[in-house]
């Protein structure tokens, strides 16, 4: 009899496993996990000891938040945003820096939905490594606040035509399908008020020379 019982424990055990091992990647799977089979919490103590640099870093923010003033704390944003810069993004940013205009084109479907988003020629003006990328490039710039876009500037129609044509907007067009087409969104790209500040605090051409 004790032979079948392990035997039932053993099959029920196969079984239980697989799930087991999936609800382990589940969210909360280890309170449950130890509910059911009492494993036992981490102790209390430990669990402070390794917040604590936490709460310590949260109570630096804080005081230095009542302390510094309003040029450090933009100054802290710009050391943010350079520091999660990828290098395209800062050829960008330089291009960009002249105050001119450059085309931003965006296509929607017929339904709304968005086919290409952020399509510009500053890629190529700037000279970045991966041209592909630069709808990426310029939607990470806007999160940043660094750049802001326009309404369409007539005196752009060549440029816009020229960014219409290239392949990567044409095959999106292509996906569309449909007998209108797809709706052409027509706007500029340049440096936002505070792109404009970030540049001129971070213009790698204004270092001061160390003495030799």
């Amino acid at each position: 009899m004790a032979d079948r019982r392990a035997g039932a424990v053993g099959a029920v055990g196969r079984v239980v496993d697989p799930f087991l091992q999936v609800a382990r990647l589940l969210p909360g799977a280890g309170v449950a996990e130890r509910f059911l089979f009492g494993e036992p919490e981490p102790a209390p103590r430990a669990l402070t000891a390794g917040r604590e640099p936490l709460r310590a870093g949260m109570a630096e923010l804080l005081e230095r938040a009542v302390t510094e003033s309003r040029a450090a704390a933009r100054d802290a944003y710009f050391r943010a945003v350079v520091d999660q810069l990828l290098p395209d993004e800062a050829r960008i940013v330089a291009a960009l820096s002249d105050g001119a205009a450059h085309p931003l084109v965006h296509l929607v479907a017929r339904s709304g939905r968005p086919l290409v988003e952020n399509a510009s020629s500053i890629g190529t003006a700037a000279g970045v490594a991966q041209p592909g990328l630069t709808p990426q490039y310029v939607t990470r710039l806007r999160h940043f606040g660094l750049v802001e876009v326009g309404g369409e500037e007539p005196g752009l129609r060549t440029q816009y035509e020229l960014l219409l044509a290239d392949e990567r907007v044409r095959a999106a067009e292509e996906r569309a399908g449909g007998r209108w087409g797809p709706k052409v969104v027509k706007e500029v790209l340049r440096l936002s008020e505070l792109g404009r500040a970030f540049w001129a605090v971070c213009d790698p051409g204004t270092r001061t020379l160390r003495p030799a």
